[in-house]
């Protein structure tokens, strides 16, 4: 994987944004519903590459997330979110499937470098039994 990080950082270096040889960087977090955390986690993204993040438990104030800059494109299917994707990566497009999409589950289409995939961002309550969630990935697959 260095290998790729490293070649990746030369082409954007030199100006030679190559993707086809480029990974995608991904990362998943939860916020605890920090307001700090959920302020700090676009300048480390930033400066690692990090392409999608997968975000759980996000700070909202009066049911909006706050604190991410809205140059990163965020995924929400409706207020009150415990989960959401965030986009830094404008070659990257998405599609929110609104239909398997709710505050806890966020599923996206994906399509880069002309290769389509899924991604989901959830959230699984602790108080809640495991089926559950179990049962919300099995109606997205």
């Amino acid at each position: 994987m260095a290998l790729a990080h490293n070649h990746r950082e030369r082409n954007i270096r030199n100006h030679a944004y190559n993707k086809t040889q480029s990974p995608i960087g991904c990362t998943q977090i939860n916020l605890q519903h920090s307001r700090t955390a959920t302020e700090n986690i676009v300048t480390p993204s930033e400066q690692h590459k990090i392409d999608i993040l997968f975000i759980q438990e996000p700070y909202l104030y009066n049911s909006r997330i706050v604190g991410i800059s809205t140059k990163n494109i965020l995924h929400l299917p409706r207020r009150k979110n415990q989960a959401v994707i965030g986009i830094n990566n404008r070659y990257i497009d998405a599609v929110l499937i609104t239909q398997l999409s709710n505050s806890e589950c966020v599923l996206l289409e994906l399509e880069f470098n002309g290769s389509r995939f899924h991604a989901a961002s959830m959230y699984f309550d602790i108080t809640e039994e495991i089926e559950r969630g179990l049962e919300k990935i099995d109606k997205m697959l």
